[in-house]
């Protein structure tokens, strides 16, 4: 263990990965790209002048709310008890940029001084270890760091302290160095890479087999085929635009009592871990896409990508725009199952898709603005709305709704209906099974009692997938005598 308190050398910290589940370089590299993306054609110069001026650069951009940060709580309280009982100096010695590890200090309080790079000299490695030897000496000082990078730095220092997953870094600086403490942390796993990917949203894919089925094929091979790789598609690219979307909203996910657990927002998975896997989705989505469905299927991919990030970057908090984009992109997987097998175009289901969800995606931030009333609390982080716009999105929420229900109601009433359906008739049971299904979203909505996501309710919800059953057996006894 340490020695006696008077004789403890002074304790260097490493603050990326270390005292922080994140990397700040990554954080300003993100906040660039949110707030100026443009800029960003500047890496390649930047990068040249050295990492240092790269970081300096970027930091001067960014604007990071350190109080927020996923910070190591195991940590923090060793690294409180070494300064209050211990009386021992502690010093924040770390790669990120002089500025941004001033602010982590401030608000952490634990620090007697920060180390950092600065005036263009990156303090990573080889360079953090000989300032530190050059500074209090051979093995006058203790470290704690998470990388092998730092095994430099430990072959200096009196002791050595560890945070990491890795149980093989744990082993290897255990038997190379005079280990006094080991800060282990569990590694991913599977199931959070599958959650940070949202593979749960993918019901919402479903809605490109809405005109398989309108289109009487549903037995049609080369159809369902086809309309399979069109969902695995939308699957892929979405799971994308959810780690983008995760990524460019970490402040205000990390504010929110919910999705401050998400897992680039803990500090679970890292933001770069995050880019790998946003562009192996994006890829592997894009080719099966060039290789098996029509370029009319690409180009609703493209559009629906293109609106996407426009919400992510820009529209998400412009009140009223934010959620007609949301509506239009559910309706952009509907109008993707058309253009997959070259269905017949439904305008009525286009229309009924715009309203019904446009009151989806209002009683999500309905939901949010909800939560946040029963907190005592006014404004969404990140959102263009306050809690005093509640009564307004309702009434917009459930006009919406019902309106939706009205088109269904008037479809049905077509001659369409009659030349597609033997027992139209039976199809007018759809209409009271939504109306008592919006209602009661919406009255959920207004207790509180809503996950802020209507369709990941609707995912676990005993009764609305018995409605849903409803709806589907109404559809299959209207088509019943005319054949799949």
């Amino acid at each position: 263990m340490a020695d006696s308190l008077s004789n403890a050398p002074p304790l260097c910290v490493d603050l990326d990965g270390t005292l922080v589940k994140t990397d700040l370089l990554w954080e300003s590299l993100v906040k660039q790209l949110k707030h100026a993306p443009w800029k960003l054609l500047m890496l390649p110069l930047w990068l040249f002048k050295g990492k240092g001026y790269l970081k300096e650069r970027l930091a001067e951009n960014a604007q990071i709310n350190v109080s927020v940060l996923p910070y190591s709580q195991d940590l923090i309280s060793y690294l409180e008890q070494q300064k209050n009982v211990n009386d021992r100096e502690i010093v924040l010695c770390t790669g990120s940029y002089k500025s941004l590890a001033n602010d982590v200090s401030t608000h952490v309080d634990i620090f007697s001084e920060v180390i950092a790079t600065e005036d263009g000299h990156n303090l990573t490695g080889r360079n953090k270890a000989k300032l530190l030897e050059q500074r209090y000496g051979l093995q006058g000082f203790d470290y704690i760091g998470n990388e092998a990078k730092d095994m430099h730095i430990w072959s200096l220092a009196r002791k050595a302290l560890l945070v990491t997953d890795s149980n093989s870094l744990a082993k290897s600086v255990s038997e190379k160095f005079d280990t006094e403490k080991v800060f282990q942390h569990q590694p991913a796993k599977l199931k959070t890479y599958i959650k940070a990917l949202r593979i749960h949203q993918w019901v919402k894919n479903l809605l490109v087999f809405v005109p398989l089925a309108l289109d009487h094929r549903i037995l049609d091979p080369s159809a369902i085929i086809t309309t399979t790789l069109a969902f695995l598609v939308f699957g892929l690219i979405a799971s994308g635009t959810y780690v983008v979307n995760d990524l460019l909203d970490l402040d205000a996910d990390r504010a929110h009592h919910k999705k401050s657990k998400r897992a680039f927002a803990s500090g679970e998975l890292s933001i770069a871990t995050g880019i790998v896997l946003l562009l192996l989705a994006l890829v592997s989505g894009g080719l099966i896409c060039l290789l098996f469905l029509p370029p009319m299927f690409m180009a609703v991919i493209v559009t629906y990508l293109i609106c996407t990030l426009l919400y992510s970057f820009k529209f998400k908090a412009t009140p009223v725009l934010d959620v007609c984009l949301l509506a239009g992109l559910f309706t952009l997987r509907v109008i993707a199952g058309t253009v997959a097998i070259s269905a017949q175009w439904s305008f009525w289901l286009l229309a009924f898709s715009i309203f019904f969800f446009l009151s989806l995606a209002l009683a999500k931030r309905a939901s949010e603005l909800e939560n946040l009333r029963q907190v005592n609390r006014v404004w969404a982080s990140g959102r263009g709305y306050g809690v005093d716009d509640l009564q307004l999105i309702n009434s917009m929420g459930v006009s919406s709704g019902y309106i939706s229900i009205l088109i269904i109601a008037l479809y049905i009433n077509s001659e369409k209906v009659l030349v597609n359906y033997q027992q139209p008739e039976v199809l007018w049971s759809i209409c009271p099974v939504l109306l008592y299904w919006i209602g009661r979203i919406w009255l959920k909505t207004s207790r509180g009692e809503m996950d802020e996501d209507p369709i990941v309710f609707a995912i676990k919800d005993r009764i609305s997938w018995i409605l849903a059953i409803i709806c589907a057996i109404a559809v299959a006894a209207a088509n019943m005598l005319n054949g799949f």
